[in-house]
């Protein structure tokens, strides 16, 4: 299914940024080899009220992978979580009334906190399920950013109820990328591999407990406030959204700009415009959409890649195949056979 932002979105906290460029220094490496070619200078780190595109964000994780050559280096790490971190959202789930209630409101706003991926909640039985759809991004990144998540929840549930805490059992959609021992050690509880989905799973009885720092009205007005603010990144996502659904609704075709302004009812100029004030282009939002097409392909068709190529307008497969490599870090060919061995 194909997301409703781009890439280009600025919607990552800088102080996300700023903590692992603090934590990666400390071993050492510098903040510019950190940063390169992310367009985030140093300085940028200071400015609390600045927010960083997706694409920044991933390319910036990409850099510390590579610098430290250690798949699964963040396991080893302890984690810490303070409410402040997540901004008025940690507020919010602070103030709530039980834990069911701040799981809640973290679903429902974690676009809020600069999430890459859609994060689902549900009871199934004596179990309390938060899953995760739609990465933003694969490769190791994208093995980073669900295992930093679900080793964060631990000490955030942990914090809000004021008791220890683990989960009972932690699901990934994809194979253990370094020793099984790491991720035991680093989680403390039974983990599998190669599932259908990413799922944090604990016991459903600990969502009833109340939470010392339950306060109706500071929950009320916090979570009114992550309302307005939701809307109105919503309203801004909306511009690409529509765009993407043109897309989608002529693949193989992609209209250029110019029709694209029309069937918005808008100049080219204006378009080209208030994209750019988003922190995107059309070509950042056509090449998304080639991008989530082509996983579409060749995740639920026997198309050959020859063929999908030609379908996403590309002259030569292997301009598909490059283009293809920098999305995922596989080439198409990796990407398939990865998805046969998961099913």
């Amino acid at each position: 299914m194909f997301h409703n932002y781009s890439l280009d979105k600025r919607a990552i906290p800088i102080g996300t940024v700023a903590s692992m460029v603090r934590s990666i220094s400390a071993q050492g490496l510098s903040a510019e080899k950190i940063l390169a070619d992310t367009g985030i200078s140093e300085s940028d780190l200071e400015n609390s009220e600045q927010r960083v595109s997706y694409r920044q964000r991933i390319h910036q994780i990409n850099n510390v992978i590579e610098l430290i050559d250690d798949p699964g280096f963040w396991l080893e790490e302890e984690t810490e979580v303070s409410i402040s971190s997540y901004g008025l959202l940690g507020y919010a789930m602070m103030s709530s009334a039980t834990l069911e209630q701040a799981v809640q409101i973290a679903v429902k706003y974690h676009k809020m906190a600069g999430a890459m991926f859609q994060l689902g909640f549900k009871r199934e039985g004596a179990q309390a399920v938060l899953r995760l759809n739609h990465l933003l991004t694969g490769g190791l990144a994208g093995n980073y950013l669900v295992e930093e998540l679900f080793l964060s929840i631990t000490p955030l549930i942990s914090l809000l109820t004021g008791r220890p805490f683990r989960p009972s059992k932690i699901l990934l959609n994809y194979a253990p990328i370094t020793q099984v021992a790491r991720y035991r050690k680093a989680f403390r509880c039974d983990i599998e591999f190669q599932q259908q989905y990413c799922e944090y799973q604990f016991d459903a009885s600990y969502l009833d407990k109340r939470l010392a720092s339950a306060d109706s009205d500071t929950a009320k007005s916090c979570e009114e406030a992550c309302r307005n603010l939701l809307t109105q990144m919503e309203i801004e996502e909306d511009l690409v959204s529509k765009i993407c659904h043109l897309l989608l609704g002529t693949p193989g075709e992609f209209p250029k700009l110019d029709v694209i302004a029309n069937n918005l009812s808008l100049g080219t100029r204006t378009l080209r415009r208030r994209l750019k004030g988003l922190g995107t282009s059309y070509q950042r939002v056509l090449d998304d959409v080639k991008k989530e097409l082509a996983i579409e392909y060749l995740r639920t068709t026997n198309l050959s890649v020859q063929e999908i190529s030609d379908l996403l307008g590309y002259s030569e497969v292997t301009n598909f195949r490059r283009a293809f490599v920098k999305w995922v870090n596989l080439s198409p060919y990796q990407y398939r056979i990865q998805i046969v061995n998961q099913s």
